[in-house]
């Protein structure tokens, strides 16, 4: 696990010490508004808090992030959260709420050291800003425990309201056609998962460092089978699959890899698939955040592997040769 994963882990843990400092600061804020002797230590207690709040949410804020980026809701660069219909739009408030909690816990930071005398209350600006950084704290807690499914979500925080239209009356016009439903494996890469059924180049893995420093098997139908053991171009119609094996303490382990699949058009274009159904959190770097790949066709997130595969295969003397080592046998001894 990164540095980054390990910080997006941490994130619902950190979030309780800021959320409680902001909660209860308004409490000694008021009890400092008044003037006179003894006033001094319900100064203190505002600091500590404020103190506790405004670090606590930088942490937290960063934590929170690194988890958004983690688990997909934010894309790789982008700072804010796409709005659409569904739970992009609650995390957009959980994201605002949060963002504010740290501006509004500086500011009433701020406004808690302004030169007073010893005797003078603590000041109302630093009442409003103490009021208004509980009600922002409460807001990202709310919509947080939304998100992980503690509350039903409120509809307003959900979805975006609807324009209504007035109901029009329908024009007549022929009976169209229903359209046929959809086939739900029609975008599914059969072919690329049905590699058992292709004729394996070497019974064992051997390890990769183009293809994540994994450990893969190479898998060819009969058009890229001659040509691909000889390092030729690879004709129209081949299919090559690469199922690959994370690796384990240097030998092959037990959690399956992504699926590379070359495939040659009849017009000579190389045409490459992969696919990862289930990305570990520790490798989701890789996807750019998502926990599920399927990139084919012009997908740019494809180029490097077609500038290495422009022409097909690899050329053999760049293929990977390390297995994994194996003990030598023990001779027999000699008869006496």
């Amino acid at each position: 696990m990164n540095w980054t994963a390990w910080i997006a882990s941490k994130h619902a843990l950190l979030v309780h010490l800021p959320i409680a400092a902001a909660l209860m600061i308004p409490l000694p804020i008021i009890a400092a508004q008044r003037g006179g002797r003894g006033i001094r230590p319900w100064w203190i207690t505002c600091r500590y808090l404020a103190w506790i709040g405004t670090l606590g949410s930088l942490v937290a804020l960063v934590s929170g992030f690194a988890l958004a980026r983690v688990q997909g809701h934010l894309p790789a660069g982008a700072w804010v959260a796409p709005a659409p219909d569904g739970l992009p739009y609650l995390f957009r408030v959980h994201e605002a709420g949060g963002a504010a909690s740290l501006l509004l816990g500086a500011l009433c930071l701020r406004a808690l050291y302004r030169k007073r005398q010893e005797h003078q209350g603590i000041g109302f600006p630093a009442l409003l800003l103490g009021l208004a950084w509980c009600v922002a704290s409460y807001l990202s807690s709310y919509s947080g425990s939304v998100m992980v499914g503690q509350r039903p979500a409120p509809q307003l925080l959900v979805a975006a309201p609807a324009l209504r239209e007035a109901p029009r009356a329908p024009a007549p016009s022929a009976v169209a056609a229903a359209p046929a439903p959809a086939d739900p494996e029609a975008q599914a890469p059969f072919r690329a998962l049905d590699y058992l059924s292709l004729k394996g180049l070497h019974p064992e893995p051997v390890k990769s460092a183009p293809h994540g420093n994994r450990w893969i098997r190479a898998w060819v139908n009969g058009a890229a089978d001659p040509a691909y053991r000889a390092g030729t171009q690879l004709p129209p119609g081949s299919l090559v699959v690469l199922s690959t094996l994370e690796d384990r303490w240097g030998r092959p382990g037990f959690d399956p890899g992504p699926l590379y699949a070359l495939e040659i058009a009849q017009d000579g274009a190389a045409r490459l698939t992969f696919y990862w159904p289930q990305v570990p959190e520790a490798r989701r770097a890789e996807t750019q955040g998502a926990a599920s790949a399927y990139w084919r066709g012009g997908d740019p997130r494809l180029k490097a592997c077609l500038a290495c595969h422009a022409k097909g295969a690899a050329d053999p003397k760049d293929r990977s040769k390390w297995v994994v080592p194996r003990k030598p046998k023990a001779e027999a001894a000699p008869a006496a």
